[in-house]
């Protein structure tokens, strides 16, 4: 989530535990993660993802040599999940009413 004041958070992540380490050198797996940006950059994304109601999306992730997160992130369009056999009926419905009407009409 990108904010205002030009800093980043990561939310509902899973990142698993390193398997080659100790109890004492692990991390929680989900927790709110801040992302390193350019201020700039995460304005761009927050005004972005404000004004186009997009939604900034994590398209990769990868571990680098010094065993950091790295992720690939992206601006994403949201499905449209209208209801589209509402307005299918409401089509034939209107349909079904014009056909009364002209068949009352000329009798």
């Amino acid at each position: 989530r990108p904010d205002r004041r030009g800093t980043c958070t990561l939310h509902n992540v899973h990142i698993g535990k390193h398997t080659q380490y100790g109890p004492y050198f692990q991390h929680e797996e989900r927790r709110v993660r801040t992302l390193l940006l350019n201020k700039s950059a995460a304005r761009k994304l927050a005004m972005q993802a404000e004004t186009q109601g997009m939604t900034v999306v994590p398209l990769k992730a990868y571990f680098n040599d010094q065993s950091k997160v790295k992720f690939q992130i992206g601006l994403a369009r949201g499905k449209n999940v209208r209801d589209k056999r509402a307005d299918n009926i409401k089509e034939r419905d209107t349909k079904r009413e014009r056909r009364r009407i002209i068949i009352f009409f000329t009798l």
